[in-house]
């Protein structure tokens, strides 16, 4: 959690009854310090902008686009490479992916993973299907923001093993297999 104060005019006096908002959720605590000046103790959120909101006595004063949380930042990952074929979990490590209340998605690439799972504030599983040659970035959607890391996951590419005809006629077609 974090303190945060806000500073402005008519917030009344210790007595009065006072309480604030920071985008849709209250404060875990709100104190007065002055007729100008009220303290809120926030939990986490996840990426975005919030609008600010005290309410002291029956009015409400506001104030958009006050308050922010840090966008999800990435680290490191478990796992950075996969088959071409099948599926694999893949751990992301890094920071403010939030609470497992929150909205959160994951791409590897331009494909959303077929699951996406919540660990902690730090972690996120992925369940990824499969995919092609190349590496590709990542990236984790919390809340409104997203944060990525560059040619973090790659795929196995293809493999030759054999050929069935390895020789032809230099005019006129032929049929190759390849396996």
């Amino acid at each position: 959690s974090a303190s945060v104060t806000v500073h402005g005019a008519s917030f009344g006096t210790v007595g009065h009854s006072l309480a604030m908002r920071i985008g849709q959720s209250a404060c875990e605590a709100t104190g007065w310090t002055s007729d100008s000046s009220v303290v809120c103790r926030t939990g986490h959120g996840v990426g975005g902008t919030r609008r600010v909101a005290v309410t002291a006595g029956e009015r409400v004063g506001s104030l958009s686009e006050a308050y922010s949380f840090d966008a999800a930042r990435l680290s490191s990952l478990t796992r950075g490479n996969s088959a071409s074929t099948g599926s694999a979990s893949v751990t992301v490590h890094g920071a403010s992916f939030g609470t497992v209340g929150h909205s959160l998605a994951m791409r590897i690439g331009q494909s959303a993973c077929e699951a996406t799972g919540w660990t902690s504030d730090s972690s996120v599983v992925c369940r990824t299907g499969h995919g092609v040659g190349g590496t590709r970035r990542v990236a984790v959607t919390a809340g409104e923001r997203v944060g990525s890391l560059s040619e973090a996951y790659s795929f196995d590419a293809a493999r030759l093993s054999s050929l069935t005809r390895g020789n032809s006629a230099s005019t006129g077609s032929a049929s190759v297999t390849v396996h």
